[in-house]
């Protein structure tokens, strides 16, 4: 029995920085900047560095980086992309029996494009976009106690239904962290499927999505969600911190202060650790507690799957201002 399934992409990351020298970011439009590239030109890359990715193989790394049992389902390509994949799974003791690879179609690519402080991310679709019914051995996976619903794209987002509606036949619960492209093309069966989440992870501007709505309070907002999803609710926002809404609760907590190297995979880290603390302890603001500081050692690393705290950390955490308040 797996303590979580992970399900998710799994991709090759190559992260391209580019000299903060260069004036890059010139155009603005609608207030949001944007890379500006001379046509025709070649522009030198400072430095170039290739990890794994991918929201499903990143939690399922940093579950298993924190003792668990841990397993990843998806699909990667029969390259060397699929390959890093795999040895980054094994490497942290993720079960990888569920990972099939696609000997026709390639492993994912993240182009992760950087200079200072800004990044833009162009995604080369592959294999672990394409996971469908047919591909999920459901016999082999109702054996366990949390499925880990990563952010999905392309034809996999049509498996998010599919996978909440076995999980409740099954007594598994359920952490979703849907991709803004689930939210934003959300229909009928997507947002019955939330209501039955355990636990929905989001941040502020997909929170902002899913309600339509961009009340003038983190506080309003949270109890918006809540009458989409009736599990704990957790809506971060970067270097303000998190709010965490349960039954009667909300929980505010800062953020962790670190030097910010890539944020990358900062909200894997972010529910892997929610959701770690909370089969360790039962313990919210301990979940809490463990969510920032995985994502905050994260960020602080170049790589999605690097900084991850693991068991021995765990006797050493910092503290996080975290209040409490009753809303209902």
């Amino acid at each position: 029995m797996f303590n979580v399934i992970t399900f998710g992409s799994g991709t090759q990351d190559i992260f391209l920085e580019l000299s903060e020298d260069k004036d890059f970011f010139t155009s603005v439009v609608n207030n949001k900047k944007y890379f500006l590239l001379p046509l025709g030109a070649k522009v030198l890359v400072d430095e170039m560095q290739f990890f794994s990715g991918g929201g499903g193989t990143n939690v399922a790394c940093s579950l298993a980086n924190f003792g668990l049992k841990t397993a990843y389902y998806g699909k990667i390509g029969d390259d060397a992309s699929g390959k890093i994949i795999l040895n980054d799974l094994a490497k942290f003791g993720v079960n990888s029996k569920f990972c099939f690879t696609d000997k026709e179609t390639p492993t994912a690519i993240s182009f992760v494009i950087s200079c200072a402080e800004e990044r833009t991310i162009l995604v080369y679709k592959g294999a672990c976009h394409f996971l469908v019914k047919e591909d999920i051995q459901f016999k082999e996976i109702k054996k366990t106690g949390w499925f880990y619903l990563a952010p999905f794209y392309e034809k996999t987002a049509e498996m998010f239904s599919v996978l909440v509606n076995f999980a409740k036949e099954n007594n598994i619960r359920v952490v979703a962290n849907p991709s803004i492209e689930q939210i934003e093309n959300n229909d009928q069966n997507f947002l019955q499927s939330l209501s039955k989440v355990d636990i929905l992870l989001l941040n502020e501007e997909e929170a902002s999505i899913l309600v339509k709505s961009s009340p003038s309070t983190i506080e309003e907002l949270g109890k918006m969600v809540k009458k989409i999803c009736f599990g704990i609710i957790i809506i971060t926002q970067g270097h303000k911190g998190a709010v965490v809404l349960d039954g009667e609760n909300l929980y505010r907590a800062g953020a962790y202060r670190i030097a910010v190297k890539d944020k990358t995979g900062a909200g894997d880290s972010f529910g892997a650790g929610f959701l770690a603390g909370l089969l360790r302890e039962n313990n919210i603001e301990y979940a809490i507690r463990l969510a920032i500081i995985n994502s905050a050692k994260n960020i602080n690393q170049k790589g999605a799957k690097v900084g991850l705290l693991g068991e021995d950390d765990l006797k050493f955490l910092p503290n996080i201002d975290i209040i409490k308040e009753r809303i209902y």
